[in-house]
């Protein structure tokens, strides 16, 4: 009796089964740098197709005060974003992450088609100085999307352990950006310098066709900065019309202001306590 049938069958499987891995191969190489790879998975390919007008690229790294991660992760939760992908580099030192037991890249990409974002968040810091790979195959594969708007989030270093009054924002971006956010109360710096990866995705916008922009907050280098995070999202939000919710994030700022404020108090009623019999020595 032949089987000829059942080996049809069979090798019809395997091709198909082949052309579904070399779809999956395809998704991730084509965007391959010397050093990095952005990899989509395999459903979300083609996710920026059917979207008309392109979509908001937000990129969060570590850095001063936090502000990079507590934006991109404070925009991931609110938004409901689902993970799309992840960014591959040999820059990136070997630390892995993980959240309830369940690991994660630590350089994860999201998507939300309710609101065309797309949001890169990096949650480990970078070998200094080796961000000109990952800076162009990111951008590169932003320009394979159609994306024009790019926007990077950075801490300005303040070393002011407990701040007052409002909290300022800063920018500095291409002029098509510029016209977005100069009614939106936020400050224009005449001049500075910006480095790290955001400098090197900022280049990377400056030699193609992107518009860059950066959002700066003054952030204590040895703090988290829940505050400017709330203040760069509230105009993230009011100039993308984008509906963010900020009563947290203060929250956790003025937790952390009282904390800071109780252990200032114990160090100086210490330190009193401590000076207090030298003075009787020369009473």
């Amino acid at each position: 009796m032949s089987n000829q049938p059942e080996n049809k069958i069979e090798n019809e499987n395997k091709n198909e089964k082949m052309e579904e891995k070399e779809v999956d191969i395809r998704c991730a190489d084509h965007l391959e740098g010397k050093a990095s790879r952005v990899v989509i998975y395999s459903e979300y390919c083609d996710f920026l197709k059917k979207v008309d007008t392109p979509p908001l690229f937000i990129l969060g790294f570590t850095g001063v005060g936090m502000i990079g991660t507590i934006v991109t992760n404070e925009m991931i939760n609110q938004l409901k974003m689902t993970q799309i992908g992840y960014i591959l580099s040999e820059d990136l030192p070997p630390i892995t992450l993980f959240y309830e037991g369940v690991l994660k890249h630590p350089f994860r990409l999201y998507w939300s088609q309710e609101h065309n974002v797309v949001i890169s968040i990096c949650e480990v810091p970078f070998n200094q100085g080796s961000y000109r790979d990952l800076a162009r195959t990111l951008m590169e594969w932003a320009l394979l999307q159609d994306i024009r708007d790019v926007i990077c989030l950075q801490g300005m270093a303040d070393n002011n352990i407990i701040r007052t009054g409002p909290v300022e924002v800063y920018a500095a971006a291409e002029k098509e950006i510029m016209k977005k956010i100069l009614n939106h109360g936020i400050k224009i710096p005449p001049r500075g310098l910006i480095m790290g990866a955001e400098a090197a995705i900022l280049n990377e916008c400056l030699n193609n066709q992107l518009n860059g922009a950066v959002f700066l907050t003054p952030a204590n280098p040895q703090l988290p900065n829940p505050e400017g995070a709330a203040a760069i999202l509230e105009k993230i939000s009011e100039i993308y019309s984008i509906p963010l919710t900020l009563q947290q994030l203060y929250e956790q700022a003025n937790q952390i202001k009282q904390n800071l404020m109780e252990i200032a108090k114990k160090t100086d009623d210490v330190h009193h306590q401590r000076v207090a019999p030298v003075r009787d020595l020369y009473t």
